[in-house]
């Protein structure tokens, strides 16, 4: 593990260690697969001070993922169930660089009080009250069947999924939008993220995760 600034304990065993991998069947077709990579496992690598801050809580239990199909990474960041590895079959661990830390982007609170919680960073968005946010768009790792779909869906292979969630055209805002950090545009735009801001620069801007530990 090279990631900077993530604390880790060794010690747990129970928490699987970045750069460990398994594969998951997207469809029946034999070699149809995705690979799973953990990048991190939140109560053990990013707490501060042995606190897990307050975007992160929601996800204490659940592991932040990339997942690759044939070498092309189509989720760059997702929380997972810890369902996903305990269901998937092992392949060999990789590495995971500092660059691989790239949240998920999820909606807290209510209309009028809604949040951006990019990873540890929280920005206001201004809805006034009038847009109402899917619960789905929330706050709510995935279990192995919704992260398959999302693969799918993210690969173009929206057809191949049967859920009327997933093919109506006319839902505005579909989670999956949400939650992936690449296709949260609108909602970045609405907190008034700067355009084309990196995890990294959001961190040095608010002081938070692994900036947060630098003098």
């Amino acid at each position: 593990m090279s990631v900077p600034g993530l604390q880790r304990r060794s010690a747990d065993a129970s928490e699987p260690l970045p750069g460990t991998q398994v594969t998951i069947a997207l469809t029946d077709h034999p070699g149809d697969l995705a690979v799973v990579r953990v990048i991190a496992a939140p109560r053990r690598d990013m707490v501060r001070a042995g606190v897990l801050s307050r975007p992160l809580r929601p996800f204490a239990q659940s592991l932040l993922v990339d997942v690759t199909v044939e070498d092309r990474v189509l989720l760059p960041g997702a929380w997972v169930q810890r369902e996903v590895l305990e269901r998937g079959t092992a392949i060999a661990p990789t590495t995971v660089a500092a660059a691989d830390l790239r949240p998920p982007a999820v909606i807290a609170g209510t209309s009028e009080q809604a949040e951006l919680h990019w990873g540890e960073t929280v920005w206001p968005l201004d809805l006034g009250g009038v847009v109402a946010i899917p619960s789905a768009s929330r706050a709510d790792p995935h279990p192995l069947s919704r992260l398959r779909r999302l693969t799918l869906v993210a690969g173009g292979r929206r057809d191949e999924v049967g859920l009327t969630l997933w093919r109506d055209r006319d839902f505005d805002v579909p989670w999956h939008d949400v939650r992936l950090l690449s296709r949260a545009a609108r909602w970045f735009e609405l907190a008034q993220v700067p355009s084309g801001l990196r995890y990294a620069d959001a961190e040095r801007e608010q002081g938070v995760g692994r900036a947060g530990s630098r003098p």
